[in-house]
């Protein structure tokens, strides 16, 4: 059965439901070990203050716009894992600049949902192929 994070990446009923609900503080914490980064950076990525974070470590949930940036790059973490192969791949694609990004790392262009696209866009194109 897969984890909240992968649910709501390949579901778009799970992850609504998840994002109106709040994700788990351990959901997050999932995802910076999924993506090889401590909290910190995590909440760098996020962009959420590091105040903030440990109010929602606290909390145990983040709200609904915190939530959605956590199940975006939730969704960019698995599709960059099928794209390229799996987690050491993707986590070495998304911290290192990329030529169909214009130069730009992924994770940076991701912090929007707009950027977001793109950097899904380019994880299509590879994984069927494509040049990028």
């Amino acid at each position: 059965m897969p984890n909240v994070l992968e649910a709501t990446a390949n579901d778009i009923t799970a992850a609504e439901k998840s994002i109106l609900q709040g994700i788990a503080w351990s959901e997050a914490e999932h995802l910076g070990t999924l993506l090889g980064v401590p909290i910190n950076r995590l909440a760098a990525i996020l962009q959420i203050a590091p105040a903030t974070m440990q109010r929602r470590k606290t909390a145990g949930r983040f709200p609904v716009d915190e939530s959605e940036r956590i199940v975006r790059f939730a969704r960019i973490w698995f599709l960059a894992c099928q794209a390229l192969g799996g987690a050491a791949g993707a986590r070495s694609w998304l911290f290192r600049e990329q030529h169909g990004l214009s130069g730009r790392i992924p994770v940076d262009v991701a912090r929007l949902e707009i950027g977001a696209r793109s950097v899904e866009s380019l994880l299509h194109r590879i994984d069927y192929g494509i040049l990028a």
